[in-house]
Formats: C-alpha cells, structure tokens, sequence
C-alpha cells in the first residue's frame, strides 16, 4: 500500500478570468509544505502549512486502492480544514513520490475564490 508519510511539497492552481491573457492557470496557494502520516489501515493525518507558518490546515483522509480495469493508480482522498475553509483533495500516486489531482475549495477560501472553485495539484516529496 502506497503511503503519504513524512515531508511533501505542495502546489495548487486555479483557473484565471476569462477576459485576462492566454494563461489558463494561475497559482492557487503560496507554495506549501504538508507534514503527514499514514496508518496502517490507510488512514492520513497531518498538517500542511502555507506562508512561513501563518495559515495551517489539518489534513484527515484515506489511501484509496489501485482499480486495475480502470487502470487507476493507488491515490488519496482528503479533506483539508482551518481558519472556517474546507477543500476536497482527491489525487493519484505517481511513483512513491509524486502526487497528483484535484483540489476543490468548498467554504471559505482562504484565496477568497468562491465556494466550488477547483484546479490541480502536486505534491513532490521532500524528506521522509
């Protein structure tokens, strides 16, 4: 079972307004840094951290299995909450050490994009 342990990297991005240039996508968040540990019943907790250590969100979620006739690596799902914002992450593992998916703001963005926006991420593991 793959496992979300230790020191990650982590980046997020959003769409940009229609009527700005060509980019199709800008940073969401400050880049992060999430500290987390998996349990062996797949279980994820920790923290990750944007802007030195003023905005910290806790991380809660599960390991989700590989679906092999969908050809679907092994991934995660979670929920990320703090100061009243609630996201969605669900992502996929790429090698060991490489995460990549989709996070959604439910409440409160913290970015102060309204409720429902979405876009990618990646985590890249940093030190075990």
């Amino acid at each position: 079972m793959a496992q979300l342990i230790g020191k990650w990297s982590y980046r997020s991005f959003r769409t940009k307004a229609k009527d700005t240039s060509t980019q199709i996508v800008v940073p969401w968040a400050p880049p992060g840094e999430l500290v987390a540990n998996t349990d062996a019943s797949g279980k994820i907790t920790g923290t990750l951290t944007f802007a030195h250590g003023w905005v910290a969100l806790t991380i809660n979620g599960t390991i989700t299995p590989a679906v092999e006739i969908e050809n679907l690596p092994e991934g995660i799902v979670a929920t990320g909450e703090g100061l009243s914002a609630v996201y969605n992450i669900q992502g996929f593992f790429i090698d060991d050490d490489h995460i990549v998916g989709t996070v959604v703001g439910v409440r409160n963005d913290l970015g102060e994009q309204p409720d429902g926006t979405s876009g990618p991420f990646a985590l890249f593991k940093i030190s075990p």
